[in-house]
């Protein structure tokens, strides 16, 4: 799986569960921040498609700030949809860090042939 389609999921994650989290009462409109989160990311998709590493360190930055964010905000509304969105958010952004390392290994072994 490559690293904008794990970005394409993570977004629609965020952006279905703020959505959901909306919908069930008392209608918080906090739930938006998600779908903010997730909006910005699926964004940023679109130019980590396309190869651009600067886009793809702010990425993954960002979907990292997220991941604390919501963890947080999970432990201190006792919230298990946004801890939930922190599990998603910890799950892309380990991927994000290991094709990092990946990529960065078969650069160093092509570079030494």
């Amino acid at each position: 799986m490559r690293v904008c389609q794990v970005m394409f999921f993570n977004a629609i994650v965020l952006v279905a569960l703020g959505i959901y989290g909306y919908t069930i009462p008392p209608h918080s409109l906090t739930s938006f921040i998600s779908v903010g989160i997730g909006l910005v990311l699926f964004i940023l998709a679109f130019f980590v498609r396309k190869e651009n590493s600067v886009i793809a360190h702010i990425s993954v930055a960002f979907t990292t700030l997220s991941f604390f964010l919501f963890l947080i905000m999970g432990i201190l509304r006792h919230n298990s949809l946004i801890i939930l969105m922190a599990i998603v958010t910890l799950i892309a952004t380990v991927f994000y860090i290991s094709d990092f390392i990946k990529r960065k290994r078969e650069m160093e072994e092509s570079n030494l042939s």
